[in-house]
C-alpha cells in the first residue's frame, strides 16, 4: 500500500467531482499547480494544515482522502476513529502554533 498514491488518487477524484481543474484547485487551497500535480501523482505528501484546508474546500472528511478499496473491510466506525485521530492532531498542531506566536 502506498499512502501517497492512494491520497493522490482520491484527491483527483474529489477535485473532479467539484469540476475543478488542477489550476483552480491549486488556487483554491493556496498551493502551486506543480505541487497540486505532485500530490495527485503521489510524488509528494501534505502537511496537516494543508490536509485540513483541502478537506474543507473539497467538503470531504480528511479520512476519505486516505480511503482505499483495497481495504474495504474498513467501516464507518473505523473512519470515525480516523477522523477523531486526525482532528486531535490538528488541534495539537494549532495549539503549538499559537504558542509560538
Amino acid at each position: 500500500m502506498n499512502v501517497k498514491k492512494i491520497f493522490g488518487k482520491n484527491l483527483k477524484f474529489y477535485r473532479k467531482q467539484k469540476n475543478l481543474t488542477q489550476e483552480e484547485f491549486a488556487e483554491l487551497v493556496g498551493i502551486g499547480v506543480v505541487h497540486a500535480g505532485n500530490l495527485e501523482r503521489g510524488e509528494k505528501f501534505i502537511s496537516a494544515e494543508l490536509l485540513e484546508e483541502i478537506s474543507k474546500k473539497l467538503e470531504v472528511s480528511p479520512s476519505s482522502l486516505f480511503y482505499s478499496t483495497e481495504f474495504d473491510q474498513i467501516g464507518n466506525n473505523d473512519l470515525d476513529k480516523i477522523d477523531k485521530i486526525i482532528s486531535s492532531h490538528l488541534a495539537a498542531i494549532k495549539k503549538e502554533i499559537r504558542q509560538i506566536k
